[in-house]
Parts: structure tokens; C-alpha cells; sequence
């Protein structure tokens, strides 16, 4: 996929120029891998565009809706950064890309009334931490897909080089799969006392072979996949998914 990449990158030098000067504009340079993948998944899996309707799940920045919509999707960026929303809305006007916003929890994605012939995540299942809301969200995004629709879906997943209490940080990875930091001691929701010391959730980051089963039992099929070890970080899995139904 990156020789794929790098080619699509020579025949498009403006776009990728263009793209650049975008990502930056966005102070989202950290998320150009992300955007890299995005390029790539449209030009295997959508030949053309055009009328087509992407939905970006945490959109964050905007970076990766931003990409979309050069890409030719209509696109809605969902629960952005409010920071971000008058910077992607001055490149959208000045480039012709179009870009509609979304606010909400993703939890409630019916509430947008809408279908998506592409829906990105790149942060969204990673965060949510219960088994019941991880359901409840994949359900959402599966009934928000047009038949044949793709859902493009990155998370974390552990691996071996990636050893949570062995990093610098107040970290540890429990048995559900569960990524707690360390927080001072206080009585606010969701924080809970372990060890003589205070703990709040930050993410679930399951084995490889957990998610995808997951991910399965969802009602999704599995087009493509990719694994990429970080040292210093959980691997990150990057999948294109569609519904089994086709519906």
C-alpha cells in the first residue's frame, strides 16, 4: 500500500501540495499518515466521487474531512474542535470543497438522519471504553451506511514491543483491555482507586484478534487490513470495513 501511495502521490504533486499547505494550515501535521491512508483507500476502492457522502467521526482539526473533500466527497466533520471550524471553513469557501458540520455524541449518530457512502474513525472506538457503548456505536455507524459502504477504521491494539508500565508515563493496561492513567486523588466521576493510587479510564486497546472479532460479531466484514508497530506507543490497525448485510 505505500509503494501505491508514493504513486498516487507522483501522478497528483498539486493535490499533494495543496493537501500540505491544508494540514498545515490545520496545525495538523501528526495526522498526515492518516490522511496518506485515506488517499490510498479512496483510489483502491471509490473510481470516482462524485455525489458520494463521507462522514468523519471525530473530526478533531478537520485534517482528515479536509482530505476527504479534495478527494471529491461531500463530506460533514463531525464534532470538531470549535477552534478549528472557521479555519476548515475558510479553506472550504476559497477551494470549493464541500464540508457541513455535525455536533453530537457519537453515540447517537441517527440523530444526523443521514447515510454515508464512507464513514472514517480514527479515534472514536478507541475511546470508548464499555463494552455496551462500543456496541451501541458500531451499531450506529453500520445503520448510517449506505448498502456497499465503507468504514474506515483506525484503533489501537497492543502489541509486543509496546509494554504500558514500562513507559515513562503513570500507565497501566488491565485485563479488559482497558488503558488507565493516573490522575491526583478526587472524587469525580469515573475515577477509582487501585493500588492506593487514582485511576481514570483513557482507552481500550485489545489485542488484534479481540478487535477483529469484535468487529465481526458487529456485523461487519473485513476488506483490508494493516498493522503498524510503534515503539512507544500501541500499534495502531487500520481496516476498511463494510456491513455483512450490505445494508
Amino acid at each position: 500500500m505505500k509503494a501505491q501511495y508514493q504513486t498516487f502521490i507522483n501522478n497528483n504533486e498539486t493535490q499533494s501540495v495543496q493537501t500540505f499547505n491544508n494540514i498545515m494550515a490545520l496545525n495538523g501535521l501528526c495526522e498526515r499518515d492518516s490522511v496518506r491512508h485515506l488517499q490510498v483507500v479512496v483510489q483502491e476502492m471509490f473510481p470516482q466521487t462524485i455525489g458520494l457522502v463521507a462522514l468523519d467521526l471525530g473530526a478533531g482539526r478537520g485534517v482528515n474531512a479536509m482530505a476527504l473533500a479534495e478527494l471529491g466527497f461531500n463530506v460533514v466533520a463531525y464534532d470538531m474542535y470549535r477552534n478549528s471550524v472557521a479555519v476548515l471553513q475558510r479553506i472550504a469557501l476559497q477551494q470549493d470543497l464541500n464540508i457541513s458540520f455535525g455536533m453530537g455524541g457519537i453515540l447517537h449518530l441517527e440523530s444526523l438522519n443521514k447515510k454515508f457512502d464512507m464513514i472514517h474513525d480514527s479515534e472514536c472506538l478507541t475511546n470508548t471504553i464499555t463494552a455496551t457503548d462500543r456496541a451501541r456505536f458500531l451499531e450506529g455507524v453500520k445503520k448510517s451506511l449506505e448498502a456497499g459502504g465503507k468504514f474506515v477504521l483506525t484503533a489501537a491494539v497492543q502489541s509486543e514491543q509496546y509494554i504500558p508500565e514500562e513507559s515513562f508515563e503513570s500507565i497501566r493496561l488491565d485485563a479488559d483491555h482497558v488503558l488507565w492513567r493516573e490522575t491526583p486523588a478526587c472524587d469525580i466521576h469515573g475515577v477509582v482507586e487501585y493500588d492506593d493510587k487514582f485511576w481514570v479510564a483513557q482507552k481500550r486497546v485489545m489485542p488484534a484478534q479481540v478487535l477483529r472479532q469484535e468487529l465481526k460479531n458487529a456485523g461487519f466484514d473485513i476488506i483490508t487490513e494493516e498493522i503498524e508497530v510503534r515503539a512507544d506507543a500501541p500499534a495502531l490497525m487500520r481496516l476498511v470495513l463494510t456491513s455483512a448485510q450490505g445494508c
